[in-house]
């Protein structure tokens, strides 16, 4: 009896500790695995954004330098050669230092930059002009006419691209050869005739490493990327990865199905927390100067994310050993203190001061998930159903130049977006309100001090089983996007050699001009100039001294123009004078003045006989009156151009208006 009533008190001394510890400790325990969650969630999204950022960044940079490499004048010259009579004097000696400079010029992209297997310059009969292949690829010479990309690139306009999905292709003999991507854009003449198509092919496993490694910063963190069919896209060689144009479906096909109905976001598989994001090359604000951009039908939107283990009471206590032995400690001593009912209050005592080191543990955690929220690199705000703010980070507050208590509870956001692009934020809130529960827009926000800065919102709506309660919305800075589409506007319109104006920058001016002209009643003329022998320069100093020699004019004739002419290269040695104001006597003396000038400024050189090149210039001239645009003006001038030519060079034509319609 009596050693019943003992097994009891030794039974009941560490059962009741056992249960009060337990109580104790699980509140505190549950408070310190959320805040881990909400950590390693934080952690995740803001490697998901960055990678999403390297990966457009990536594309964007590629997509410009396909653009640029169309219209570099490079390219313009081989093919100008190629389409020259064979009757041409030096025509084969023009046409081999023309492809010899696209070589060089082919051949920097795939040393400088890394990223490219192969540029080739096709013409439209699918057959290999020029080509610079990276030896890790060696690809086997194919027929171009036949591949989807080429036969995608020559229905396409002017800076319109085609970009094929990562594939492995079969040509390529290398033993290091990875999968690649095509990038093919159509090139035009100046007359705008289809003229090529150039290729570049893209090492997709050096364009996507960068990606790869900001999605693996943080350990235990495994990243994804699938097209819209689920084949893998990351390209690996590290153990245990999967292996380039796997069908995932096939392989976590539970995590397959999570994600193929939403377009971002996170979601909770079994104990896993998966968070990722659609990227569309279509769609995405990054194509620049490109036009309308295709690729094969139903391989987007790929998916971008990254899979992390839900943090468990087992995870975190054998990956944090002190907190694992506090626990155990907890144990034992309450064990000991009921069985040793002397040390109770002591027992009371060790666990009050262990409680509170987790709880200050679990605040400090609170207070970091906190702290990446308020100053994070982009902006995040709740607006309730009304627009009304009702949250907004640091971030943003600096930006618009307020303070929490100016902004949260007082102001609605559509106050700070500009009348010009509030209609699409409005369009974007009502999507977030709608069914679907998520919008986004590319508006201009007002600052307090009156600038407006360009930013992108996408947002979606925070529900319960009640309904609404708020929408959650990242909004990102655009202004360095902004400033890279003005610079590649400007150099649209710019001429690289000389610094004039091109043949659109002058269209574009001549269409304004045409328009003044006609509300004030005045006169407008044309002078189209072409430089003698220029040709004859080229052969016999080289086209450096060419080059210079067409440096040295736009210089001589600018000096010469007045306010408000327009001066501008419409290719090779071709020039042409817009003069807003002038009459057929004003336009001669204008044209004779600079004729004169340019006859009378050498190019000083030591390798010229006498230190100096002399060169003229022909000109035709015509009045711009009132038609569609400027071409039938540019073929008066170009006829009285001509004619100058024809008379001896050195001199000016003028061109009536009646003449062009005998």
């Amino acid at each position: 009896m009596k050693l019943k009533s003992l097994a009891s008190r030794v039974t009941l001394a560490v059962a009741v500790p056992v249960v009060l510890v337990t109580a104790t400790l699980r509140p505190i325990a549950t408070a310190y695995i959320d805040a881990r969650q909400e950590v390693e969630r934080a952690g995740a999204d803001s490697m998901l954004e960055a990678g999403h950022e390297t990966l457009r960044q990536a594309i964007n940079e590629s997509l410009s330098h396909v653009l640029v490499s169309a219209e570099k004048p490079a390219v313009e010259r081989f093919l100008s050669s190629r389409l020259a009579p064979p009757d041409v004097p030096a025509r084969e000696a023009h046409v081999a230092l023309s492809r010899e400079q696209l070589e060089s010029l082919f051949d920097a992209f795939l040393e400088h930059y890394g990223r490219y297997a192969q540029v080739a310059l096709i013409d439209t009969q699918g057959e290999e002009l020029v080509v610079a292949t990276d030896p890790a690829f060696a690809f086997d010479p194919v027929m171009h006419a036949e591949r989807g990309y080429f036969l995608e690139a020559m229905s396409l306009g002017r800076r319109d691209m085609f970009i094929s999905s990562p594939y492995l292709p079969a040509s390529a003999r290398g033993g290091d050869a990875g999968p690649v991507v095509d990038v093919a854009t159509p090139v035009f003449g100046p007359d705008g005739e289809r003229q090529a198509v150039l290729l570049f092919r893209l090492d997709w496993a050096r364009l996507i490493a960068p990606v790869r490694h900001v999605l693996s910063l943080e350990e235990g963190i495994k990243p994804f990327m699938m097209d819209a069919r689920g084949t893998w896209l990351l390209a690996s060689r590290e153990e245990g990865s999967l292996e380039f144009g796997a069908f995932f479906p096939e392989i976590a096909p539970e995590l397959w199905n999570a994600i193929t109905w939403r377009n971002t976001g996170e979601i909770e598989v079994d104990d896993r927390l998966v968070s990722f994001a659609t990227h569309d090359i279509r769609t995405q604000p990054y194509r620049g100067r490109a036009g309308m951009i295709t690729s094969p039908s139903g391989e987007h939107p790929w998916r971008l994310g990254v899979v992390l283990e839900k943090p468990t009471l087992t995870s975190v206590l054998v990956g944090d050993i002190p907190v694992a032995m506090v626990a155990l400690m907890i144990y034992g001593l309450s064990i000991a203190f009921g069985v040793y009912w002397a040390f109770s209050h002591h027992r009371q005592l060790v666990l009050r001061r262990h409680s509170r080191r987790l709880a200050k543990e679990a605040q400090a955690n609170a207070r970091e998930v906190a702290d990446l929220y308020e100053h994070a690199p982009c902006g995040y705000h709740s607006l309730d159903a009304d627009g009304r703010v009702v949250k907004m980070n640091r971030t943003e507050l600096s930006w618009l130049g307020y303070s929490a208590d100016e902004v949260v509870g007082v102001r609605e956001y559509r106050d700070f977006v500009t009348p010009e692009t509030r209609e699409d934020f409005e369009a974007a809130f009502a999507a977030v309100l709608g069914p679907e529960g998520e919008g986004s827009a590319e508006v201009e926000l007002v600052t307090r001090e009156g600038k407006t800065l360009p930013v992108v919102i996408q947002a979606s709506a925070y529900t319960t089983t009640q309904g609404f309660v708020h929408s959650r919305a990242m909004v990102f800075d655009l202004t360095d996007r902004k400033e890279m589409e003005e610079v590649l506007a400007r150099q649209a319109l710019t001429d690289p050699l000389t610094g004039l104006g091109n043949r659109r920058y002058l269209e574009d001016q001549a269409h304004m001009e045409m328009a003044r002209a006609r509300r004030r009643d005045e006169p407008l003329s044309l002078i189209a100039i072409d430089l003698d022998h220029f040709k004859h320069i080229n052969d016999t100093y080289g086209h450096d001294v060419g080059d210079r020699v067409l440096e040295s004019f736009a210089d001589t004739a600018q000096r010469q123009l007045r306010d408000g002419d327009v001066l501008a290269r419409m290719g090779g040695e071709e020039f042409a004078v817009l003069l807003p104001g002038a009459t057929q006597e004003q336009a001669l003396q204008v044209a004779g003045r600079l004729r004169m000038s340019i006859a009378q400024t050498p190019l000083y050189a030591d390798t010229f006989e006498g230190g100096r090149l002399f060169y003229t210039a022909s000109m035709g001239v015509t009045a711009v009156v009132e038609e569609r645009s400027l071409k039938p003006a540019i073929k008066r001038a170009d006829k009285g151009l001509y004619e100058a030519k024809a008379q001896g060079r050195n001199r000016v034509v003028w061109r009536p208006v009646e003449e062009m319609g005998a």
